[in-house]
């Protein structure tokens, strides 16, 4: 047995352990653990939109259950504390150890101070889920203190709101809270001119790693918001609320984010790894740790120059170490003698500027606006479809689209709403009770008997024989209701002729030769058209030389019904209104629906939201049956589960 051990579980962990998942799913002499000391993978490059409260905590985490459900590898929650290389072993808080014969070491950075006094203990650092929700709270209470202080510079310097850092989080988390400040003052009753936004750099320009052009975009975006630059500042050491730069300003504030930079984690040098450079570990282009034979590190924790320099600490960077690590692995173990190196291939940067605004370089091409907020979201997209498929990426679109508060989306809020399910209640009877009936007047006539036709169906006109297949008169009903409504422009053409003389029987013989703009009998598609015929010839044809045709019939007779009583009763109410809309474009593309009924289809759409929930019969029994999905194989193989997936021992 080969004991394959991943120690974290951030970008390259979950990276890394697909890959060795995926090569090792059918050889059962092999063992692959997770170790992490949480119970979830963290977003990190979304976590600013948590610190600036434009989406709810939950929304950076991502469950190893939800991840790894039903593959083969053990997930452990535990606290390493040192990695003894000699024995092979991983030593825990727990006091447990865990035996390794391959160690894939992803335990990721941590923010670096620079050596300035005072930043750690006086600053607010944004590199861990902790720190997203501990900035949310602290800015929050920042203007509740202010909302109760009458001295105007006590409440300045409250209101004073500093990020320190240019790079992707810095200018990042300053345009969270240029959406977020102001809907605060409206919360706390409190002037949009008593706050103050500052980011602070060192450099001369921020986003040093995209080119010139998006940089100034960002820059004028974010001063026409009222953030405030001071470039070239350097700072030298932060006190209790007030800051000081090496050209002798002090600047007081009541928040100072911290975002300048990273090293190492600390763990790496306190276990003897060798460091290359601010607390990284040394490794060759395999990504074998120097002076170890199966220690390999990935992601942020790896120093290797490439072209004579680090690679970056970015997402694409920790996913091709990782890559490149998990292929060394899988090639020692199956006795492949081919080391792979590690090759950078990145395909460029984004950076959102809060949720309407952002800036990108990508394939050689910069963007800015709405395109490039596009393109961050179809990358993440991407990104959570490999961790965990459609349940990744389709919770991602509605807690970044579609559930959005205070239109802080790329969409702003035209999409964002929806609609309480007790005023769905009422469609829902009335759809449900159409199709009932429908399919108890079929049930009355015969389960729809040919000769008769469809005479008490309210859905279609009443029936004639074409062609050997009911017909539903169509023309002859327009036929009628233009006879009719010739017959009614014509008496009140008298009555108004008898008031109004010639100059009515002109406006009556107008209204007579413009006949009806849009006649609502007519089918959507005529009987004879040539979708129609094509449709009915190489499906209902078929069905009925297959299939006895009154029993035919009464299959979609009883369809019918058990979607009036599903609806109803509010019992599973999203495939009963899927079904009625599938029904009503069959019926369409046989020719046998009127422009009259498509709010069926419509209204179908409004019932997939789920109204079922309220006032049905949904209420107990889709919790049930979603728990006994979430226990299944299938769920866990294709991520189609919701929410968590149940595992064994659970209830």
């Amino acid at each position: 047995m080969k004991k394959i051990v991943i120690l974290g579980g951030g970008y390259a962990g979950i990276y890394g352990a697909k890959k060795l998942i995926k090569a090792f799913k059918k050889d059962g002499d092999i063992s692959i653990t997770l170790i992490d000391k949480n119970s979830y993978h963290t977003l990190m490059t979304e976590l600013h939109e948590v610190a600036g409260n434009r989406v709810g905590e939950g929304c950076v985490k991502i469950s190893y259950d939800r991840i790894f459900s039903g593959k083969k590898i053990e997930i452990i929650q535990d606290e390493i504390l040192n990695v003894d290389r000699e024995k092979r072993e991983l030593v825990s808080a727990s006091g447990n150890t865990y035996s390794y014969d391959y160690l894939m070491m992803g335990i990721g950075a941590e923010p670096t101070d620079f050596g300035i006094p005072g930043v750690m203990e006086n600053t607010l650092t944004l590199w861990s889920y902790s720190d997203a929700v501990r900035i949310k709270e602290h800015v929050r209470n920042k203007f509740y203190v202010a909302s109760v202080t009458a001295d105007p510079e006590a409440r300045k310097k409250l209101l004073t709101f500093i990020v320190a850092g240019a790079g992707f989080t810095g200018i990042e988390m300053v345009g969270e809270l240029i959406e977020w400040l102001p809907l605060l003052c409206e919360e706390f009753h409190i002037c949009k001119d008593e706050y103050s936004l500052i980011n602070v750099e060192a450099l001369g320009h921020i986003l040093n790693m995209i080119p010139e052009k998006p940089r100034a975009k960002a820059m004028k975006y974010m001063v026409k918001r009222g953030v405030e630059f001071r470039l070239h500042s350097f700072i030298s050491q932060v006190d209790e609320n007030v800051m000081h730069l090496k050209d002798g300003t002090s600047v007081e504030f009541g928040t100072l984010i911290w975002t300048c930079g990273v090293r190492g984690s600390g763990q790496a040098k306190a276990w003897g790894f060798p460091e290359a450079h601010v607390q990284r570990i040394s490794v060759d282009e395999t990504m074998l740790v120097s002076g170890s034979d199966n220690v390999y590190a990935v992601g942020d924790i790896q120093w290797f120059l490439e072209n004579e320099k680090p690679v970056a600490q970015i997402v694409e960077a920790a996913e091709q170490t990782a890559a490149v690590a998990a292929a060394n692995i899988i090639n020692r173990i199956k006795g492949v003698d081919r080391k792979v190196g590690f090759k950078s291939n990145f395909h460029g940067f984004m950076v959102s500027i809060g949720g309407r605004y952002a800036v990108s370089h990508t394939a050689g091409f910069s963007m800015s606006g709405i395109p490039a907020m596009a393109i961050k979201h179809l990358v993440n997209c991407y990104y959570l479809n490999g961790v965990n498929g459609f349940n990744g990426w389709s919770k991602y679109l509605i807690h970044e689209i579609f559930r959005i508060g205070n239109k802080r989306s790329l969409l702003g809020g035209l999409i964002a709403g929806s609609i309480q399910g007790l005023w769905a209640v009422p469609l829902r009877l009335w759809l449900g009770a159409m199709w009932l009936f429908e399919s108890i007047n079929k049930i009355g006539e015969g389960w729809l008997n040919v000769a008769k036709g469809t005479s008490s169906s309210w859905m279609f006109s009443t029936g004639v024989i074409q062609n050997g297949m009911p017909g539903y008169g169509a023309a002859a009903s327009a036929d009628a209701l233009t006879a009719a409504s010739e017959e009614v422009v014509e008496q009140a053409a008298d009555v108004v002729s008898a008031a109004s003389g010639e100059v009515a029987s002109a406006a009556a013989e107008a209204v007579r030769n413009w006949g009806p703009v849009w006649d609502l009998t007519k089918p959507v598609l005529s009987w004879d058209s040539g979708l129609v015929t094509w449709f009915r010839e190489t499906f209902m044809d078929g069905i009925a030389a297959h299939i006895y045709y009154n029993v035919f019939q009464a299959m979609v007779v009883t369809v019918e019904g058990l979607i009036g009583l599903a609806l109803i009763g509010g019992l599973f109410t999203f495939p009963a209104a899927g079904v009625s809309i599938i029904m009503c474009f069959v019926f369409i593309l046989s020719g046998l629906f009127s422009w009259s009924q498509v709010w069926f289809i419509f209204a179908g759409f409004l019932l997939l939201g789920g109204s079922g929930r309220t006032l049905g019969l949904d209420y107990w029994v889709q919790p049930w049956l979603k728990r006994w999905w979430n226990g299944t194989a299938l769920a866990k193989k294709t991520y189609l589960y919701f929410g968590e997936p149940r595992l064994k021992g659970r209830k």
